[in-house]
C-alpha cells in the first residue's frame, strides 16, 4: 500500500510527536495493499493516535471521530452534531475559525482551549489538518496536567520573586566578583541605588578590614556550592558603618553557578548586648570597687550588716560586728557623735555628713578596739604607732529603712595630709615661679588679664610688672597673632595642656621674639586659668635661617651645576639659572649677556623678569661710549655692586642705561672664558634701592663660573655634533638597507601564510572525500560489502588521524599567531584530575602501566578553561605512555605554593637528555625513542601554549634513565595576598 507524499505529511502533522508518527509508519508498512482497503488502513491509522481525534466538515459537522483508552464517548452523542451543540460559543467559534483557516492555508493549524467539565477546569490542544474536501482531520490533546505544572511554576517563581522583593533582609547575588542582582532591602541597606549595585565588587560593601577576612573565608571553601555563615563591617554609600551578619549558599542563576547573600543589619543588636553586659558588669563592680567602709545600723545603734573590702582597714571580720551596739565598739563622744546624725538622717530623710578623728589613746580603754583599724595598730614596716597619732574619717549617713541608715564610713587621713602637702607645695611652686629664668606667666584661660609673671619675663620682654597686672596680654599687644591665642585654648580646653608649641610676641619696644610655648590649666578661685612657661628661640631661629640659606644657594649651586653635566642646551642652562637666580633673590630682573659676534655690539641672550617692568631680552647693545665703560669696569673679572645707581658717579652711559630700564640697585659678575672677558650675569632690583648681602655677592661669583662652564661645554659639543654628521649620515643608509630586507622578510611571511592555508585546504578535501565514501559504505544494509568492515574502520581512523595532524598544524598556527582561546569560569581542579584519571584507565592498562593520582580532593577554586586544561592533562599522560616502554609507574600530584597550585606529573620511564629537554616545547619537536607515535610534534607545544593562556608556567626535570618528571602552575581565581577589587 502506497501513500502520496501530501498524505503523509497530513498524518505527520496529526500526530503528537515523532515516536507516535514512527509508530503509525510501522503499522503502514505492514499492511498488504491486495489484502485491506483504505478503511482498514484509516481505522489502523486511528488505533496506532493516542489522542482524540475527529473528522469535520467545513461547516462544523461532526463526520467521525476515535475516541481514547481513557474516555469512552457514544457514537450518537458526537456524530452528526455542530461545534456549537457541544462546544460553548466562545471555543465553538474559535475551532470554527481555525478550521476556515486550516483549509483556506492548506497548512497544519494549532489552537488551545479551556472547558468546564464535572472534574473541573480542563485544558485542551488541538491540531488541524486537511484531511478532505472541504473536512478537516481534529487531533485534541488533554493538555491540563501540562498547563497546572506550568501555572504551579509561575506561581512559584512569582511566591519566590514576592518574597525576594518583600523579605526585610537585604539579598545580594554575586558570582565572587559582581553583584548580579539584588532586592529592595539591600538599596535601602547600603543606601544605592539598584542599577549603581548592578556589577560592582561585592567587596566593596565591605571596609577594608573586612575584605581580607571574607577573601580568606572564600579561599577556605573545599566545594563551589558549600554554604557559609560570617559576621563582617559592613560600609553604606555615604561611607557609614554597620554590624554585618551574613548567610551565603550556592545557586543557579540565569544558568550560572552563583552565591545569594542574605545580610541582616545587627549593630542595635550587638550594642544592646554589649550594652547590657556592660551595665551588669558595672554593677557588679560598682559595690566591690568601693573602698569604703559601708555599715547598715538601727535606731538605736546596734548593727545589723557590715561589707569591707579586701583592702579595707577593718580588721575583725564583718560578721563579728553584726549584733553589737556602737557604744559597744567606739569610744563615748564618737559613738554619740555618729548616733546624733543617725537620728537627723531618720528625722529629716536628708543625707548627713560629718567627720571625726580617732586616736590610739581614745579607744585603747576599750577592749577589742586596737583590731578595729590596721594603720591604728601598726606603721607599715611593723613599727607601733604613737597613742596619740590621729585618724581622720568622713562618714555620710543615709535612710535604707523605716529605722535603719546606711553609714557609709572612708578614712581621709590621706587626703588631709595631702591638703597640708598641697600647702607646702604652693610655697615652693611660688618661690619657683618667680625665680626661674624662663618667661612664666599666669593669666585667665578666657580674657588672658595676666595675674601674675615672673621676673624673668620681665627681662625677656622689658615690661614692669605694674604696667601688666589686671591687663589683658589683647591691650599689651603681646600675640603677634591673637588668632594663635585662641587656637591654643581650644587645644588647652580639649587636651588640658599644650606643649612646644611655636609662637611669635612683642617686646615692650615692639621688637619680635620668637618663644617655644607651652602652658596648662589651672584653677584659682574657682576660676579657669592658665600658668605658661616660655622658652626663647629668637636667636636660634636666626641662625638657623642662616644655615637654611647657605642650604639653598648650595641647592641652587648644584641644581646648576647638574644642569651643566645633564644638558648640552646651552641656551635651557642659561634660562635655567636666570629664573632660579631671580626667585631666590627675590629680584626684579636677571639677565646673562655677552660681546655679541664682535667687539663692537652686546646682546642679552637669557632673562627672568617680573612682569610689571621692561624686558631687555634680545635688545643688542651699539653705543661705542656704554661698550667702553663695561669694559673698562670688568675686564679684569671684578665684581660690580650698586645698592642705589642713583648715587653712581663717573659712568654716564651705564648710569643712563639704568634709568632708562627703571634699574635702582645693579649687581653685576663678569663671566671669564679661557680668562678673557665672555659678558656679564647681572641681577637688577626696579623697585628700590637694596643693599646686597655678601653670601648674595658670594653666589653670583660662583654661578658666574658654572656659566663659564657651560659656555665652554656647549663649544665642544659644536665640535662633536660637527664631527658625527657624517656618523648620522652612514646610519642612516645603512638604516635604509635594513629596511628593505625587513620588507622582504614581511613578504616571506606572508607567503608562508599563504602556503600553510593552501597545503591545509589541498590535503583536507580529499581525506573528508574518502571519508564521506566510507562512511557511506558502512551505512549499506547487510554484514557483507566488497571490502571488509575491519579494513574500512582502519581507513576511517586512519583518515581521521590525518584530520587530526592537520587540526593540530592550524591550532599551533592559530595560537602562535592570535593565542589560545579560553572560556574560564571557577574549576576544582581535584575534581577535574580525578575525572581524566578515570577516563585514562584504558589506555593505562592497555600499555600495562599504573597511574596514581594524589591530587587533593579540596584543592583551592582556580579560573580556567576546564576543556583545555584536560588536554594539557591528557597529552602529558599519554606522552609518557607513548615514548615509555610497558609497565611504567605514573604518579600525579599537586601542592598550593602561595597564590599558585603546582601539578607534577612524574614517571619512572627512560628520561631525556638536555637536548631532548631545550626542544622539548618547540612546535614539531619528538622524542627520538617514541615507539608508537606518528603525530607532528604538538601536543607539548600546544600545552605550553594553553598554560601560559591561563597565566602558569609549564616545563620538564629529567635525566636520561631516571624518569621525568613535568609540571606546570596555574594561579588561584582568589589569591592568598589579594585586594580582590576587580581592576578598574
Amino acid at each position: 500500500m502506497g501513500f502520496e507524499e501530501d498524505c503523509l505529511q497530513a498524518l505527520r502533522g496529526c500526530c503528537r510527536d515523532d515516536a507516535a508518527f514512527e509508530q503509525l509508519c510501522g503499522l503502514l508498512s505492514t499492511m498488504d495493499q491486495d489484502t485491506f482497503q483504505r478503511a482498514t488502513y484509516y481505522k489502523a491509522m486511528l488505533d496506532a493516535s493516542p489522542d482524540l481525534m475527529f473528522r469535520i466538515s467545513a461547516e462544523g459537522q461532526y463526520l467521525d471521530f476515535k475516541a481514547n483508552g481513557v474516555r469512552s464517548i457514544p457514537q450518537d452523542v458526537v456524530l452528526g452534531k455542530y461545534l456549537t451543540d457541544l462546544l460553548p460559543p466562545d471555543v465553538a467559534e474559535l475551532c470554527q475559525s481555525v478550521i476556515q483557516k486550516a483549509l483556506t492555508s492548506g497548512k497544519l493549524q494549532t489552537c488551545e482551549y479551556q472547558l468546564t467539565e464535572p472534574t473541573g477546569q480542563r485544558y485542551y490542544e488541538a491540531r488541524v489538518a486537511v484531511s478532505g474536501p472541504q473536512e478537516v482531520l481534529w487531533v485534541v490533546q488533554d493538555v491540563t496536567d501540562r498547563q497546572q505544572v506550568a501555572e504551579e511554576l509561575r506561581a512559584s517563581e512569582e511566591r519566590l520573586q514576592s518574597f525576594f522583593d518583600a523579605t526585610f533582609e537585604a539579598v545580594v547575588i554575586h558570582n565572587y566578583q559582581r553583584i548580579l542582582d539584588v532586592n529592595p532591602a539591600a538599596e535601602d541597606l547600603f543606601g544605592y541605588t539598584y542599577d549603581e549595585m548592578i556589577g560592582m565588587s561585592v567587596l566593596d560593601l565591605a571596609d577594608m578590614e573586612s575584605k581580607g577576612s571574607i577573601a580568606q573565608r572564600w579561599r577556605s571553601l573545599n566545594s563551589p556550592t558549600q554554604p557559609y555563615d560570617y559576621e563582617s563591617i559592613g560600609i553604606r554609600k555615604d561611607g557609614t558603618q554597620f554590624i554585618a551578619e551574613v548567610s551565603v549558599k550556592a545557586i543557579y542563576y540565569r544558568g550560572t553557578l552563583a552565591r545569594v547573600a542574605s545580610i541582616r543589619d545587627v549593630t542595635v543588636q550587638r550594642r544592646s548586648e554589649q550594652v547590657v553586659r556592660e551595665s551588669e558588669s558595672r554593677n557588679r563592680a560598682l559595690l566591690q570597687a568601693v573602698p569604703d567602709l559601708i555599715f547598715r545600723i538601727r535606731r538605736d545603734g546596734t548593727y545589723l550588716d557590715c561589707k569591707a573590702g579586701e583592702n579595707s582597714t577593718l580588721m575583725v571580720p564583718a560578721e563579728n560586728l553584726i549584733g553589737k551596739s556602737v557604744y559597744d565598739v567606739l569610744p563615748p563622744k564618737v559613738a554619740e557623735e555618729r548616733m546624733q546624725y543617725v537620728h537627723r538622717a531618720l528625722e529629716t530623710g536628708k543625707i548627713q555628713n560629718f567627720e571625726y578623728q580617732l586616736k590610739l589613746a581614745m579607744i585603747q580603754p576599750y577592749a577589742g578596739l586596737d583590731q578595729l583599724y590596721r594603720q591604728m595598730v601598726s606603721q607599715p614596716d611593723g613599727s607601733p604607732i604613737d597613742p596619740n597619732h590621729l585618724r581622720d574619717y568622713e562618714a555620710r549617713v543615709v535612710v535604707s529603712g523605716e529605722d535603719e541608715v546606711i553609714a557609709i564610713v572612708r578614712d581621709i587621713s590621706d587626703r588631709k595630709r595631702s591638703e597640708d602637702a598641697l600647702r607646702q607645695s604652693e610655697e615652693k611652686f611660688s618661690k619657683t615661679f618667680k625665680s626661674s629664668p624662663n618667661p612664666m606667666t599666669i593669666a585667665t584661660l578666657g580674657d588672658g588679664r595676666l595675674m601674675d609673671v615672673n621676673d624673668g619675663f620681665l627681662e625677656t620682654f622689658g615690661y614692669n610688672r605694674e604696667d601688666l597686672l589686671g591687663h589683658s596680654v589683647y591691650e599689651i599687644n603681646f600675640w603677634v597673632n591673637p588668632a594663635q591665642r585662641d587656637e591654643m585654648v581650644q587645644i588647652l580646653q580639649t587636651k588640658g595642656e599644650v606643649r612646644n608649641l611655636e609662637y611669635q610676641f612683642h617686646t615692650r619696644t615692639g621688637e619680635i621674639r620668637d618663644v617655644l610655648f607651652s602652658a596648662e590649666i589651672i584653677q584659682i578661685s574657682g576660676q579657669a586659668c592658665l600658668i605658661d612657661v616660655m622658652t626663647d628661640i629668637t636667636e636660634r631661629k636666626r641662625t638657623e635661617q642662616k644655615l637654611l640659606e647657605a642650604a639653598e644657594r648650595d641647592r641652587l649651586l648644584g641644581q646648576i651645576a647638574l644642569r651643566i653635566r645633564e644638558s648640552l642646551d646651552l641656551q635651557q642652562i642659561l634660562n635655567t639659572t636666570v629664573t632660579e637666580v631671580r626667585q631666590y633673590l627675590k629680584a626684579d630682573r636677571v639677565c646673562i649677556g655677552h660681546g655679541g659676534d664682535n667687539e663692537d655690539t652686546g646682546v642679552i641672550i637669557a632673562e627672568a623678569v617680573v612682569p610689571q617692568w621692561s624686558s631687555l631680552m634680545g635688545s643688542l647693545l651699539t653705543d661705542p661710549e656704554h661698550l667702553r665703560e663695561l669694559k673698562e669696569l670688568f675686564s679684569n673679572g671684578q665684581v660690580r655692586v650698586l645698592t642705589d645707581t642713583q648715587q653712581m658717579t663717573g659712568y654716564p652711559a651705564i648710569a643712563a642705561h639704568y634709568a632708562r630700564f627703571q634699574v635702582r640697585a645693579a649687581l653685576s659678575v663678569p663671566i671669564m672664558l679661557e680668562n678673557s672677558f665672555f659678558g656679564l650675569l647681572v641681577v637688577h632690583q626696579c623697585s628700590g634701592p637694596r643693599h646686597w648681602q655678601p653670601s648674595e655677592v658670594e653666589l653670583m661669583q660662583k654661578l658666574a663660573v658654572q656659566v663659564s662652564i657651560a659656555v665652554q661645554q656647549a663649544k665642544l659639543y659644536e665640535k662633536v655634533r660637527d664631527l658625527n654628521r657624517d656618523l648620522e649620515r652612514k646610519v642612516q643608509e645603512r638604516t635604509a638597507e635594513l629596511q628593505q630586507k625587513m620588507e622582504e622578510l614581511q613578504e616571506l611571511n606572508e607567503l608562508k601564510d599563504e602556503f600553510l592555508n593552501a597545503f591545509s585546504h589541498d590535503l583536507r578535501t580529499p581525506v573528508m572525500g574518502i571519508s564521506l565514501v566510507i562512511n557511506n559504505l558502512l551505512n549499506q544494509p547487510g554484514d557483507t560489502i566488497p571490502v571488509s568492515r575491519m579494513i574500512l574502520e582502519r581507513m576511517v581512523q586512519s583518515n581521521q588521524h590525518q584530520l587530526q595532524l592537520i587540526k593540530s598544524f592550524l591550532e599551533a598556527h592559530s595560537a602562535e599567531t592570535r593565542g589560545v582561546h579560553l572560556n574560564p569560569e571557577l574549576v576544582q581542579l581535584g575534581l577535574l584530575v580525578q575525572v581524566i584519571v578515570e577516563d585514562l584507565e584504558p589506555l593505562v592498562q592497555k600499555n600495562k602501566a599504573t597511574l596514581v593520582n594524589e591530587v587533593p580532593p579540596d584543592l583551592p577554586l582556580v579560573n580556567a578553561d576546564p576543556v583545555q586544561l584536560r588536554r594539557v592533562f591528557e597529552n602529558l599522560v599519554t606522552n609518557a605512555l607513548n615514548h615509555n616502554p610497558p609497565g611504567i609507574h605514573i604518579r600525579i600530584g599537586a601542592t598550593v605554593e602561595e597564590d599558585w597550585i603546582r601539578f607534577t606529573i612524574e614517571d619512572n620511564g627512560v628520561g631525556m637528555s638536555q637536548e631532548t629537554r631545550d626542544r622539548l616545547f618547540q612546535r614539531y619537536s619528538r622524542g627520538p625513542k617514541s615507539r608508537h607515535s606518528t603525530g607532528i610534534g604538538l601536543g607539548l607545544y600546544l600545552c605550553r601554549q594553553i598554560v601560559t593562556a591561563h597565566g602558569g608556567q609549564i616545563g620538564v626535570i629529567s635525566e636520561p634513565n631516571q624518569g621525568a618528571t613535568f609540571w606546570l602552575t596555574i594561579p588561584l581565581a582568589i589569591p592568598t595576598g589579594a585586594n580582590l577589587l576587580p581592576e578598574e
